[in-house]
């Protein structure tokens, strides 16, 4: 285990009113705040405000005070077999394991264990908020004001990349991403459609998949065809799958814009072009 603190989180009775506190103080919240939880950079180590209950239920104790000072320490890994490797060492070193690593509801993983008093510790791999090269927690504001690709970027992906993987896919001649995988697949590029109510139907020649999750063969470029208000979870799912697949680009297509989105996909180090069609960009920077 490296010996790195990356939150300190605090179980709190009004996550609004706690928040409003530490943003009079001078503390700014990160964009990947909501409504349950705020996220703010303290200098290297990220502070964090949790509801008391739920932060009680999530290490797996009891919330009354008996033994839950309501606060947790969380140190950060890069993988997410580093969390069970960690527990085991922690464990052996005389920690308590509280909860296994295992899946959490927000999508990465997470374990929990206590010190020999009884101070809780989370051991978690959060893809959308990677460690840089000194292991400290990247929050997506870091990211929020990059720079939309150049033309010249946008016509290197085109050109070097060679796998589509489509967000939103339809089997309906007359929608986008129909047009968009036909004149794709006219160029060269393989393209494999996603739709979880199309899974296992052949579009355009090619069996349509219910994930990102159910692809085998490694994907370059993620074509997301989704309303901009539901563009998050294919994201998140993405980001899940960049090391699996090979993804380079995240790419939301004419009319779909989410900052939040991009926020995370560039924190989790991919490229992302945004409202703009591979269709369109093709024929404007490269020739029909």
């Amino acid at each position: 285990m490296e010996p790195r603190l990356s939150f300190v989180t605090l179980g709190v009775a009004d996550v609004a009113r706690s928040r409003a506190f530490y943003e009079k103080l001078g503390f700014k919240a990160s964009s990947a705040s909501n409504e349950n939880v705020t996220f703010f950079d303290a200098g290297g180590v990220v502070l964090a405000l949790f509801g008391r209950d739920a932060l009680a239920a999530d290490a797996g104790v009891t919330s009354d005070g008996r033994g839950f000072p309501g606060i947790a320490m969380a140190h950060n890994v890069r993988t997410e077999a580093e969390v069970a490797d960690v527990l085991a060492e922690a464990e052996a070193a005389g920690a308590k394991v509280l909860k296994p690593s295992q899946k959490a509801f927000w999508g990465g993983q997470t374990g929990y264990f206590t010190d020999p008093d009884g101070h809780v510790w989370e051991v978690a791999y959060n893809p959308f908020m990677p460690l840089d090269g000194r292991g400290v927690v990247t929050l997506p504001d870091a990211f929020a004001s990059a720079p939309e690709p150049t033309d010249v970027e946008i016509a290197d992906v085109l050109k070097s990349t060679r796998t589509f993987a489509v967000v939103g896919a339809s089997n309906k001649p007359a929608r986008p991403s129909f047009g968009v995988m036909e004149f794709l697949k006219a160029k060269g590029y393989d393209v494999i459609p996603v739709n979880p109510g199309l899974a296992g139907q052949e579009i355009l020649g090619v069996r349509a998949t219910a994930d990102l999750a159910s692809i085998a063969k490694p994907v370059d470029v993620v074509d997301i065809f989704r309303r901009s208000d539901a563009v998050l979870e294919a994201v998140r799912a993405a980001i899940q799958e960049k090391d699996r697949l090979g993804i380079k680009v995240l790419w939301m297509q004419l009319g779909v814009v989410n900052e939040n989105a991009a926020t995370e996909a560039r924190a989790a180090g991919l490229t992302v072009i945004m409202d703009r069609c591979p269709k369109i960009e093709y024929a404007r920077l490269i020739g029909r």
